[in-house]
C-alpha cells in the first residue's frame, strides 16, 4: 500500500458518501438473527475505524457477545484516531500484503482499500487461505479509474507525466469475471454486482476535494516541489469543473462506480 501520509480529518469529509458502500455490503452479509455466529471478523484497511465500529454494531450481540474483531491499517494517523473509538476492539497497524491473522478468520472485510494492493490474482487466493471452510469473504472497491475525475489526473499532470504515470499505476483492480474465475478455486459461493452511486457534493472544488484525499495522495507526493504541486492543482481542478460544473442551486454531482463481492470459502 502507498505509504504517502493519510489524513483522518480530510478523508472524513465525506465520512457519509464513503460509509455508504461499506453498509451496502454489511447489509448483504449474514447476521446472527440469521443464525450466523462468527467468531473472528478482521477489517482490512480499517482507516479511522468507523466501519469497523458498523461491523461491531451488526456482529457483537447478545448472541454472539465474544466475538473478536479485529481492524487493521498501515497508517499510523488512522490507527491513532480508530483507537479513541469506544468498541472492544482490537487495532493493528501492518501491512495488508504482509499481513496473517493469528487463528482462521469467519469474516475478512474489506472497504475500499484492497485497490492500492498489486496484484489481485494472488493477493485474493491468499486471503481466502485465511478463512475457515464457511467464512466469508466481502470486499468493495472503486472502480472509478475510468471516470474523469480519475483520467483528468494524468492530462493534468502531463508535465510531470513519469511522476504521475508511476502514482496512478499503484491503483488496479481486475473486471469481474476475473475475481469470479479467481475466487472460484476456493470458494462455492460467489455474489458480484456494481453499483453507481450519484453523490450530491457541495463546496467550491468538491471532485477536488474528494479526490485530494484518496486517490490523489500519491501523485501530489510523486510531484517534485510545491510549485509542480500548486500547478497541476489549479490544471486539475480547471478541468474538473469542466466535466463536473456545479448546478445552478450550487450543488456538484458526482457519480462514482463501485464494485462488491461477497465469496463463501468452501467446506473442507
Amino acid at each position: 500500500m502507498s505509504n504517502t501520509h493519510w489524513d483522518p480529518v480530510r478523508y472524513g469529509l465525506f465520512g457519509d458518501e464513503r460509509r455508504r458502500p461499506a453498509k451496502d455490503l454489511i447489509a448483504r452479509l449474514p447476521k446472527p438473527a440469521d443464525g450466523f455466529l462468527p467468531r473472528h471478523i478482521v477489517d482490512l484497511g480499517c482507516g479511522p475505524g468507523s466501519i469497523t465500529a458498523l461491523l461491531d454494531q451488526a456482529y457483537r450481540t447478545p448472541e454472539n457477545p465474544d466475538v473478536q474483531i479485529v481492524g487493521i491499517d498501515s497508517s499510523a494517523e488512522m490507527l491513532e484516531t480508530a483507537a479513541k473509538r469506544d468498541e472492544n476492539i482490537e487495532w493493528q497497524q501492518a501491512d495488508i500484503a504482509q499481513w496473517e491473522p493469528d487463528s482462521p478468520v469467519d469474516i475478512l472485510f474489506s472497504n475500499a482499500a484492497l485497490q492500492w494492493i498489486p496484484e489481485h490474482a494472488k493477493l485474493f487466493p491468499r486471503l481466502t487461505r485465511f478463512l475457515r471452510p464457511g467464512g466469508l469473504l466481502a470486499i468493495q472497491v472503486p472502480n472509478n479509474f475510468l471516470a474523469p475525475s480519475h483520467q483528468l489526473i494524468g492530462e493534468a499532470g502531463i508535465e510531470w507525466r513519469d511522476a504521475v504515470a508511476g502514482a496512478t499505476q499503484q491503483i488496479r483492480i481486475m473486471r469481474p469475471g476475473d475475481y469470479f474465475d479467481v475466487l472460484s478455486a476456493d470458494c462455492d459461493a460467489i455474489d458480484l454486482w456494481q453499483t453507481q452511486y450519484c453523490h450530491v457534493l457541495h463546496g467550491e472544488d468538491p471532485v477536488f476535494d474528494w479526490t485530494s484525499s484518496t486517490a490523489l495522495r500519491p501523485v501530489l507526493a510523486a510531484l517534485p516541489d510545491d510549485d509542480a504541486r500548486a500547478a497541476f492543482c489549479e490544471k486539475y481542478k480547471t478541468r474538473l469543473k469542466q466535466v463536473y460544473p456545479p448546478r445552478d442551486d450550487g450543488v456538484t454531482l458526482f457519480p462514482f462506480n463501485r464494485l462488491f463481492m461477497i465469496a463463501r470459502k468452501r467446506d473442507a
